[in-house]
């Protein structure tokens, strides 16, 4: 009864075993896939060639003068356009950031770490690095801005 029972499986099995073989179609198309291993296929999950590295973040390094009204900001200005003290002089004199014990520099920063209208002139694709831009009137008053360094964002800087 046994090798009866085993002969039945054996049977059943050959004839399904058409339902497992790999036809043309199937070997052609899954040869990628056959000549990794199962290791590699794991690890090229996981991975992130096909996109390339991320990018970089945007950043940004500034200096400002802060100045309570726009007749200070244009004053300082002229001062600035008449080449009679540096920025940085002109930011510890007459800023009232405390960033003016440095020069006015802020540092390095992200989009959205400063206020709107300060970010939109420091991110702008046309604020041009190095150039005085302003004033820009914020909730702390007036600024005169300088963008020193801008890193991340494509090409657009």
């Amino acid at each position: 009864m046994m090798s009866r029972t085993l002969f039945l499986i054996a049977a059943v099995m050959c004839s399904c075993a058409h339902a497992f073989a790999p036809s043309a179609s199937n070997i052609q198309s899954s040869s990628t896939a056959l000549s990794m291993g199962l290791f590699d296929s794991i690890t090229k999950a996981f991975t992130n060639e096909e996109y390339g590295p991320p990018p970089d973040a945007v950043k940004a390094t500034a200096r400002h003068i802060l100045v309570p009204t726009l007749e200070d900001a244009n004053e300082v200005l002229g001062k600035v356009a008449g080449g009679e003290i540096t920025f940085a002089g002109l930011a510890s004199q007459y800023s009232t950031c405390p960033s003016k014990s440095r020069g006015g520099s802020l540092g390095s920063f992200s989009p959205g770490t400063m206020v709107k209208e300060f970010d939109e002139v420091v991110f702008a694709p046309d604020t041009k690095v190095g150039e005085i831009m302003g004033p820009v009137q914020t909730q702390f008053g007036y600024h005169l801005i300088v963008v020193d360094k801008r890193t991340g964002g494509g090409d657009w800087y």
